[in-house]
């Protein structure tokens, strides 16, 4: 047991020292199927995200395979990763177990439903992955009150290309949002073509909800690393008071 013990501790000094980059990365997780819809949109989130704010941002994206044997050292320095789909997702239960070290130790899971249906194999298969990594734990819903919903940007509703769901549903570990799960396909408002033209439309209110859905992923990546600042007391009056308005 103190073996055990020993060498879980060892994993999380690893994990945590390695956190400490000075750049954000656009990590993504790969698997066999459909897991990347979007390549390129990677890159008008980086350049936003460094226009915007003060995080130093890495130019390329970094891709790590799910059914890898050196899962754990590809997700060490990585704070915040995505996985995307819109078909069955299959993880070798010993990475799963990995997925749910990763979170432990700090990192942040966004995960997508690209398909835009109420019923998707992606949905069912991610809900059972979620079940095996964190059988304690059930999916909550976010409010207005969500610290997702303001730790940058204020946003009032939650939509991607579709307005499907009001809501992102996360799973909670030691008070913060840890594993987030979106099905209105936000990562799609960013697509573009070679023209620089966006290629989805947004679906009811066109570009003013892809600009509040490009609003809400900037506030999931700064979440993940930044943590709770913006529901500080200092910064509560200034809040109310937007909402308000």
């Amino acid at each position: 047991m103190r073996k055990i013990f020993s060498v879980f501790i060892i994993f999380i000094l690893e994990i945590c020292f390695l956190y400490s980059s000075d750049k954000f990365i656009f990590t993504q997780l790969k698997y066999n199927g459909n897991w990347d819809p979007y390549p390129y949109v990677y890159i008008d989130v980086l350049e936003l995200i460094s226009i915007t704010t003060s995080i130093k941002v890495e130019k390329e994206r970094k891709v790590v395979d799910l059914n890898s044997n050196s899962l754990k050292e590809d997700l060490a320095s990585k704070p915040f990763v995505i996985l995307l789909g819109d078909d069955e997702i299959k993880i070798p239960y010993e990475n799963i177990l990995v997925l749910r070290d990763y979170v432990i130790c700090g990192g942040t899971i966004f995960i997508e439903d690209t398909s835009e249906l109420y019923y998707s194999k992606f949905d069912t298969s991610i809900r059972e992955i979620l079940k095996i990594m964190f059988p304690e734990h059930r999916l909550k819903k976010t409010t207005i009150n969500s610290v997702l919903m303001r730790s940058f940007y204020l946003i009032r509703s939650v939509n991607g290309r579709v307005a499907m769901f009001n809501y992102l549903e996360y799973i909670e570990y030691e008070g913060r949002p840890a594993v987030i799960y979106s099905r209105n396909n936000i990562i799609s408002c960013w697509a573009r073509d070679r023209f620089g033209k966006f290629i989805h439309s947004c679906i009811p209110a066109g570009e003013q909800q892809r600009f509040n859905a490009q609003k809400l992923f900037l506030n999931i990546i700064i979440y993940s690393l930044c943590g709770t600042y913006k529901l500080d007391k200092v910064h509560q009056p200034f809040i109310e008071e937007k909402l308000k308005r």
